[in-house]
């Protein structure tokens, strides 16, 4: 799903939130959302041991992509170990 951003928000993104891969290249807007949306959706485990944490991470991406739910910046800026 690609999203609907302003040439400037894409700018202020690559300058200060997308991820450097290892290859060298930057994550796309839509994966920064995704790392941000799975992230945010993991603490329910710390809460609920069974808690489905895709279909939370699923809504989080939604929301945000839909600019209904905007996390601050630091949680932009959080990292996801792989």
């Amino acid at each position: 799903m690609s999203i609907e951003l302003s040439s400037n928000a894409r700018t202020v993104l690559e300058k200060r939130y997308l991820r450097k891969k290892d290859d060298g290249t930057f994550e796309t807007p839509e994966e920064m959302f995704y790392r941000v949306a799975y992230n945010i959706a993991e603490a329910d485990k710390l809460y609920d041991k069974k808690a489905n944490i895709k279909k939370k991470a699923e809504r989080f991406y939604e929301l945000m992509t839909s600019l209904k739910f905007m996390p601050n910046s630091p949680t932009l800026m959080v990292r996801q170990d792989s």
